[in-house]
């Protein structure tokens, strides 16, 4: 069972451990018989999630929902980038809006100029009654409760269920045979119930990682994702400065970084292709990193630390496990560098 017998020692740790439950709660909420009770709009062309920080994150992992799931064009973009934009919004787009809060400074100031040109909004938030929630024509909550650790954790997962809903509510209005989506969204609790049980590791990697200051995460698609997020809760609760780059353009020049800093967080997990591996090879070769890869394959990857986890066919479950893996190995860095991971200096939810 994910609740060990042993004392919790901070909001952040009580909240990642209660992510399974809620991620049930929510799925639980909007499927019944295998149907999805889901408001979403019909005929859409193509798909832009905007959102900030982890939520963007969060964007890019539903961007690839949509596309593989749904089969509609997607694009992510940052809320900052998007309100500076001259170029007016795609009247015939939908528009998703991802904020815990609801009141996302610039992520609401991003709805409203859609709204100003009458494009189709959507807001996933943890919040009703927020400014998102009531300027947006659909919207989900995501029912995660309220989050009092800084760093987003059941929050980041909860949007991605939601994320993942809408995809194959989409699909299922395109008359698709969506099956096997719902089969395996129902059995999500299940399968990740025990995940980081079950990961071997994490300590070891946390020990190890926490002796530097700086450090990079790297991974491919879904992986480059995953690693972006790994990067920002690192940066959130231990001050490290992590930067997270794409495998792929990792060897276009930031690579040198490792002729001062040898360490690397690698996420290869078990979609990978044929161009992931051969990179993969030619930094270990060039370059010999000190890394510690989170994986679910049992390839034979050159790793000071590997970091492994169950494997799971499915690719919700596969994405949530390497997501509960990165929140506890972002938490155990911290708490061997004695942070306060609920209340960490100088940062703030930027809201409105």
């Amino acid at each position: 069972m994910i609740f060990r017998k042993k004392q919790i020692q901070t909001q952040m740790e009580l909240e990642i451990l209660e992510q399974p439950a809620i991620i049930d709660a929510f799925i639980n909420k909007y499927i019944k018989n295998y149907v999805l009770l889901l408001d979403v709009p019909v005929n859409i062309k193509n798909i832009k999630i905007v959102a900030s920080g982890s939520s963007y994150n969060c964007g890019l992992l539903g961007k690839k929902f949509f596309e593989d799931i749904a089969q509609i064009d997607t694009k992510t973009e940052f809320s900052g980038e998007f309100v500076c934009r001259t170029k007016q919004p795609d009247k015939d787009a939908l528009y998703i809006f991802i904020s815990q809060s609801g009141e996302t400074y610039d992520t609401t100031l991003a709805a409203k100029k859609v709204k100003e040109v009458g494009a189709v909004t959507f807001a996933i938030v943890n919040n009703e009654n927020s400014t998102l929630w009531n300027l947006c024509d659909y919207k989900i909550n995501i029912n995660a409760g309220k989050e009092n650790s800084i760093a987003a954790t059941k929050s980041f997962t909860a949007s991605l269920c939601a994320l993942y809903l809408c995809a194959v509510k989409i699909a299922q209005n395109n008359l698709k045979d969506v099956t096997k989506y719902l089969k395996n969204i129902l059995d999500t609790r299940k399968n990740i119930e025990n995940i980081l049980d079950l990961t071997v590791n994490i300590d070891k990697a946390a020990k190890f990682l926490s002796k530097y200051d700086a450090f990079s995460t790297i991974g491919q698609g879904v992986n480059y994702a995953l690693a972006r997020e790994c990067a920002l809760k690192i940066k959130e609760t231990s001050y490290i400065d992590v930067n997270a780059y794409s495998m792929g353009e990792f060897v276009h020049g930031h690579v040198a970084i490792l002729n001062k800093i040898d360490t690397l967080i690698e996420i290869i997990t078990s979609d990978f292709c044929d161009f992931e591996i051969k990179t993969l090879n030619k930094i270990v070769n060039d370059y010999k990193p000190k890394s510690v890869v989170i994986s679910d394959t049992q390839e034979n990857f050159d790793a000071k630390i590997p970091i492994i986890l169950p494997y799971c066919e499915d690719m919700l479950t596969r994405i949530l496990s390497v997501v509960f893996v990165v929140q506890m190995l972002a938490l155990k860095i911290a708490l061997k560098l004695k942070r306060d991971v609920d209340k960490p200096h100088g940062l703030n939810k930027v809201v409105s």
